[in-house]
């Protein structure tokens, strides 16, 4: 069944949203800065360790991955015999993100091709021995006085950091990306936010949850408040 979307406090720093939740599996809202998933230092404090504990949900499984820096839907699986389902449904999953990149690029819809290749830090886009990627941008808001711009990403594949190598190397990477924009950025945080997520879940029926523009983005592009609703999923 579907549960309520209250804020859960998963530690004296994190809130989160559970979006959906079944049998199953579920999704919930990672907060930016924080790793997806246990890390090299078994003491630092990771989104699925804290939320499993809250839940009481010892076996809770990532299924796709955020940076550390994004924020947004993260999937989780709940039923170890589930593994492989989970796996498909996450491949056919429509999934969209939002994002604010430096400058404005002339177009207002671009699907950029290519293929990666990942480094120890950093991937790389070649011409050969990579894995294609595929994403379709939409600049939906402009702010020329701020020099950014807002707008979605629907991946049509799930290359790591795809988003923000892609969208660097068009010239506008994304706001606080310190690592494919500016080095010394003195952004509060990177601006890149998984939005929606729709599925068809194990019953068949059709499925699609959203997140809303985290407030701190607000404040960074005003602008971004007038927009419909509306343009996000359109």
């Amino acid at each position: 069944m579907n549960s309520p979307r209250k804020v859960i406090n998963i530690g004296d720093r994190w809130t989160t949203k559970v979006l959906f939740e079944c049998d199953d599996f579920l999704l919930a809202e990672k907060p930016e800065g924080i790793p997806v998933h246990e890390t090299k230092d078994p003491n630092r404090l990771d989104f699925t360790r804290l939320l499993a504990n809250h839940l009481q949900i010892p076996d809770l499984r990532t299924v796709n991955r955020l940076d550390l820096g994004t924020s947004g839907i993260v999937l989780f699986g709940k039923n170890k015999e589930k593994n492989l389902e989970l796996d498909l449904l996450l491949k056919e999953a429509d999934k969209t993100y939002i994002f604010i990149s430096e400058g404005i690029p002339s177009w207002t819809e671009h699907r950029m091709e290519c293929f990666l290749k990942d480094g120890n830090k950093q991937v790389s886009i070649v011409r050969s021995g990579g894995k294609k990627a595929i994403t379709e941008f939409t600049i939906k808001q402009t702010d020329p006085k701020l020099n950014l711009s807002f707008g979605t990403a629907k991946i049509l594949t799930g290359r790591r950091h795809q988003i923000r190598v892609m969208l660097s190397s068009l010239g506008f990477p994304v706001l606080g990306d310190g690592v494919y924009g500016k080095k010394d950025t003195n952004e509060k945080r990177m601006y890149l936010h998984s939005y929606s997520f729709s599925f068809t879940d194990f019953l068949g029926q059709k499925q699609m949850v959203e997140t809303e523009i985290p407030v701190d983005w607000q404040k960074r592009m005003p602008s971004i408040s007038k927009l419909s609703f509306k343009l996000f999923t359109n």
